[in-house]
């Protein structure tokens, strides 16, 4: 007969015994130590073959255009198209316009700056120089010799170009205190510096030319509407925010830098930003450890 220990204390044969999986893992340490090196040795030659990132960086905030306060008027002011906005919803802005297709369609327009974005090769820091793919593009004819993907052409598209420049272009914007770091990433710290610089002027341009021709059509529109009232107040606010569309366009002819003021402007990164080797090797290392030790106990359980 049973003793009543032996009927309720119950048998679970499946059960692992930590002093086995040890003893297991320990049988094997061999192979598991091998296999790891194998991998943290692989994992070094493969991190310093990888090519060194740079990145430039530039702190932004936008220039407050607007002296006095107009809000009152805001209601006249989306009727004439006039832009009475804080210098928040310009920051928003600029920072949209940045991101776009049609921003990157025009960048690349300039010299040099789609082959840097499309066939970076290598750097040379002695000479400054950057080297781009021979089999993508001859840099002596500025000719692309890819070979074309599916649908598409041999020189690369802007849709090509603005899916490399948005893994190349970070942006941050501090709530609290109104700025913008931008930054840009490239195998070239002198190429990452200059374009970096090109963005900015030209994310400027872009939006001086697009409120100097609608200050053009707001005051036409305001003119108009100022010959054809007779009431007092409409005609005061008619005519602050003329004087406000005023010194919009004065200050888009008078200042470079429009909306993005640089409180630290782009710089050529001596350090690089990347691959962190370091951090690749140890962590190839611990993940080939812990791999080949669940493959010694697969195989012994299973």
């Amino acid at each position: 007969m049973n003793t009543p220990q032996e009927n309720n204390d119950p048998v679970f044969e499946d059960e692992v015994d930590l002093r086995d999986i040890i003893t297991v893992v320990w049988k094997e340490k061999i192979a598991i130590i091998v296999a790891t090196g194998v991998v943290a040795i692989s994992s070094i030659f493969i991190s310093l073959s990888m090519t060194n990132y740079y990145t430039s960086e530039a702190v932004l905030i936008a220039r407050d255009q607007q002296d006095t306060p107009l809000t009152e008027f805001s209601g006249l002011a989306t009727l004439a198209g006039v832009n009475l906005d804080s210098s928040g919803s310009s920051l928003v802005k600029m920072m949209a316009i940045i991101e776009s297709r049609e921003f990157v369609k025009h960048l690349i327009t300039f010299e040099n700056i789609l082959p840097s974005i499309m066939a970076a090769k290598s750097y040379d820091a002695s000479s400054r120089k950057l080297y781009f793919d021979p089999e993508a593009y001859d840099a002596d004819t500025k000719t692309w010799i890819r070979e074309a993907p599916a649908n598409r052409g041999v020189e690369p598209t802007y849709l090509e170009a603005h899916k490399e420049y948005s893994e190349m272009l970070t942006m941050v914007r501090d709530k609290l205190t109104g700025h913008i770091t931008i930054g840009v990433e490239h195998i070239s710290p002198v190429f990452a510096q200059e374009f970096l610089t090109l963005i900015i002027r030209e994310a400027n341009n872009l939006n001086r030319s697009i409120d100097i021709s609608s200050s053009s059509k707001a005051l036409e529109y305001l003119t108009k509407e100022l010959s054809q009232t007779n009431q007092i107040e409409v005609k005061k606010s008619i005519s602050t925010i003329i004087e406000h569309q005023f010194e919009q366009r004065m200050m888009a002819n008078i200042h470079e830098d429009y909306v993005l003021v640089s409180l630290e402007p782009p710089f050529v990164p001596e350090m690089k930003s990347g691959p962190i080797r370091s951090l690749i090797v140890i962590l190839s290392t611990v993940i080939a450890g812990m791999l080949s030790v669940m493959t010694v106990l697969f195989r012994h359980y299973f």
